[in-house]
């Protein structure tokens, strides 16, 4: 079975998580691939879209008030979805093997399948107790969501973190054996992007993908065009709580003219808006620390489009490894540097991600990511 308790996230393409609902599919479509029968249970699926549709956050975090009221209806969904699950697995065909829950705030949906025999396998994208009271306030209480975290994270088989440095920020926060801990990088399903064109654009244009949260960072990307000797043009596909606030940036910096902002991009047009920009901008910063495998750097390399990235352990290990990653770190000019450089090197980029295609596919789909996982979920159940 796979799990999602979070009422905010929906596979549904009217879903303001775009970015959890491409990794809710991508992982359910590597299991069946891999030949495993797998029955969705996705909570945000079964809800009212207002709880998931554009806009949803901005008037979820509106005010304390508001948000406190969004920690009420997490715990009633916490108990509701529990029971439904329960009566779910009553029926005689429903006795799963594997559990694999996406971990979301004061859920837990794996113990219950855990009780019939299931491996629990939890996969963890960030510590959100910490990153829902830091980097965005979308809980009130971060001691109330700290005890869930750390309950549902200790009883589970298995942990799947992201990144590295994740693994070690769990096992550090909550005294969690690390062999208990595997890492499973984001994907991506390359196969609906075409052969990407290794020609410039008549003007040099950088791109960005995904909800404007102020950790991507498009504000800093704004501000180093305005400052870059290229006459570099944006084109934004997204929206968030930061849309109307960048928009006013562009306006004050002078550069409207410059920067295009698309709105929301429905799912399947990604690879056209993809075709339509010379460079991608992958900016992710956290105050808590918690960001550090983007799924859109996965989906730019799959277009065979360069990125622009911040440095993390993730593209980092991208840039050594040859792909069209351009680095910069948090250094006053660092992305300005970034630039210039892109400019500069713009067509021996482009070449380099239009040749690597081939490698994003074999070497980061989400059917590659799976399979250590299941190796190693056939480990633990032999160990049962």
């Amino acid at each position: 079975m796979y799990l999602s308790g979070a009422p905010r996230l929906s596979t549904k393409p009217t879903t303001e998580s775009l970015g959890p609902r491409s990794h809710i599919l991508g992982v359910i479509d590597a299991f069946r691939e891999s030949g495993a029968t797998v029955t969705p249970f996705v909570v945000g699926d079964d809800v009212p879209s207002s709880f998931h549709a554009a806009g949803s956050e901005a008037r979820m975090t509106a005010s304390p008030i508001r948000v406190a009221g969004a920690d009420l209806v997490r715990l009633l969904y916490r108990v509701r979805s529990r029971r439904r699950l329960s009566r779910l697995l009553r029926t005689p065909a429903k006795n799963p093997e594997l559990a694999y829950e996406r971990y979301a705030l004061m859920q837990e949906l794996g113990s219950v399948v855990q009780r019939r025999g299931a491996t629990w396998v939890l996969e963890v994208n960030a510590l959100l107790a910490l990153e829902s009271t830091s980097d965005r306030r979308a809980t009130s209480s971060r001691r109330v969501a700290t005890f869930f975290e750390r309950r549902t994270l200790r009883r589970a088989d298995l942990i799947v973190a992201v990144t590295e440095n994740l693994k070690s920020a769990i096992s550090a926060a909550y005294g969690i054996d690390p062999d208990r801990i595997i890492v499973v990088e984001n994907g991506v399903n390359a196969s609906s992007h075409g052969t990407a064109s290794a020609q410039p654009h008549t003007d040099s244009t950088i791109g960005f993908l995904g909800t404007l949260y102020s950790w991507q960072r498009v504000d800093e990307l704004l501000n180093a065009v305005k400052r870059s000797d290229t006459s570099w043009k944006v084109r934004i596909a997204g929206e968030g709580p930061e849309y109307a606030a960048l928009q006013q940036q562009a306006r004050n910096l002078g550069i409207s003219d410059r920067v295009t902002f698309l709105g929301r991009v429905h799912p399947d047009e990604v690879p056209e808006f993809l075709a339509t920009v010379d460079v991608c901008y992958a900016g992710h910063g956290s105050s808590a620390g918690v960001y550090f495998s983007p799924l859109k750097l996965w989906e730019y390399l799959a277009a065979g489009r360069p990125v622009i990235a911040s440095r993390h352990e993730t593209t980092d290990r991208l840039h050594a490894s040859g792909y069209a990653v351009e680095v910069f770190g948090e250094a006053d000019g660092a992305l300005d540097d970034a630039l210039a450089l892109a400019a500069r090197n713009l067509p021996s980029l482009l070449a380099t991600a239009a040749a690597d295609q081939g490698r994003v596919a074999d070497a980061h789909s989400w059917t590659a990511r799976i399979t250590p996982l299941l190796k190693r979920v056939a480990q633990v159940r032999g160990r049962a």
